[in-house]
């Protein structure tokens, strides 16, 4: 029995790779409604720490022999007027300089965890805006100055703080605080609170958040980083530590200073351009369909003018043979639609599971749909009017029907 549709009835094949075509495009929708909404959520999420108002003097190119040291940097900074509070650690979010360590558990020693970690003194966590979700903060006799000496380094730990995602992986649904953990031989740390979040260095790998901070002051100021807090704007406040810091040491190389909100957006590049090829692809996918459709459209209706002229003949109006054509370009979107939904929100996610950030949302399905059907029938219009303007007496002319 032959398919009813009058513009592609007699191509079955040509029918289906059309709707492959349309049923793509759905499903490069939903990829970049993703990827969109992926970028927007790492935006707008919360990642621990307070970035208004932060500024990173990211490092200080120094001899050793001429290194000032971290305290009198940090007297000099407090002295910048505008700023209300500054810090300075081995590594801080969104940096460049990234430390990191296994970590694990004595009951459980061949899980081990690459972690993110942060040396810290006493004003990182107010500085930061860092706020304890359990436990406490560090005390003052708990921290000691860190000269660079590993040995010295493992030595001498015992407190420590650790991110949530940290705790989750190391102690489940379990109580961290008091427990203990493991980051080198012989070096066991003590659990005494628990951060929401404190972001890694854009170069750290993959951690997943898992984060730790120990109470560890930097001493020498050429391999540690300066975290400003400050009033004002920050170009300003740049301005003003970057004059402050090569009056006071005109033979060291200071840095631009940073604002931290700059940072973290820098540190969405990779799903910023995500988002991008996503929507470009997504467009230029639609573009050429659409193309396809139209010019694909207006060369069947060419082919079979007579065909038209002869419905036109038999009674038929335009108004009546466009509707028929858009009630087939509508059959051939829903099709289309449906089956990009179910490969897209089906398929694809068995198929390869990191394909998307989230589930399409019903919102995102349905304005996929509507899209679709809106887009094929924008595409219908062209050869609608041709057909439209096909005169019922062209089919006289044919010698195959003259009478």
């Amino acid at each position: 029995m032959s398919s009813p549709f009058l513009l592609l009835g007699r191509h079955h094949a040509g029918t289906w790779l059309i709707a492959l075509q349309l049923a793509i495009g759905v499903v490069l929708c939903l990829q970049a409604w993703q990827a969109a909404t992926g970028l927007q959520a790492a935006r707008n999420a919360p990642d621990g720490i307070d970035d208004a108002g932060l500024l990173l003097v990211p490092w200080i190119q120094v001899a050793p022999a001429a290194d000032p040291g971290v305290g009198d940097v940090l007297h000099r900074l407090r002295g910048v007027p505008g700023v209300l509070s500054a810090t300075a650690a081995n590594q801080v979010p969104y940096g460049s300089n990234a430390w990191s360590v296994h970590a694990w558990t004595p009951d459980r020693p061949a899980e081990q965890n690459v972690v993110s970690v942060f040396l810290t003194d006493e004003q990182f966590s107010a500085t930061l805006g860092i706020a304890m979700t359990r436990g406490r903060d560090f005390m003052p006799r708990e921290f000691h100055d860190w000269a660079g000496d590993q040995a010295d380094l493992h030595a001498n730990l015992d407190p420590a703080i650790i991110s949530s995602a940290l705790a989750t992986r190391l102690y489940g649904d379990a109580n961290p605080l008091g427990r203990t953990l493991l980051t080198a031989p012989g070096a066991q740390l003590r659990v005494v609170g628990v951060v929401d979040r404190v972001p890694p260095p854009t170069s750290a790998p993959a951690t997943r958040d898992l984060a730790m901070m120990l109470p560890v002051r930097m001493v020498h100021a050429g391999g540690a980083q300066f975290l400003v807090r400050h009033t004002g704007t920050s170009d300003d406040m740049a301005a003003r530590i970057r004059t402050a810091l090569s009056t006071a040491y005109p033979a060291i190389v200071v840095a631009d200073p940073v604002d931290m909100a700059a940072l973290r957006d820098a540190s969405l590049h990779a799903p910023r351009l995500r988002a991008r090829w996503s929507v470009g692809a997504c467009i230029a996918w639609w573009v050429s369909s659409l193309g396809l459709l139209m010019l694909g459209g207006q060369r069947w209706v060419q082919d079979h003018a007579q065909e038209f002229s002869l419905r036109r003949a038999a009674g038929a109006t335009g108004r009546q043979l466009a509707r028929r054509l858009r009630l087939e370009y509508l059959g051939l979107a829903c099709v289309a639609a449906l089956l990009g939904l179910a490969c897209g929100g089906w398929i694809l996610p068995r198929i390869a599971p990191g394909w998307r950030v989230a589930a399409p949302s019903a919102w995102a399905m349905l304005a996929a749909v509507a899209w679709a059907t809106l887009a094929v029938q924008l595409a219908a219009a062209w050869p609608v009017r041709l057909a439209r303007r096909i005169p019922p007496h062209l089919v006289s002319r044919s010698p195959s029907v003259r009478l």
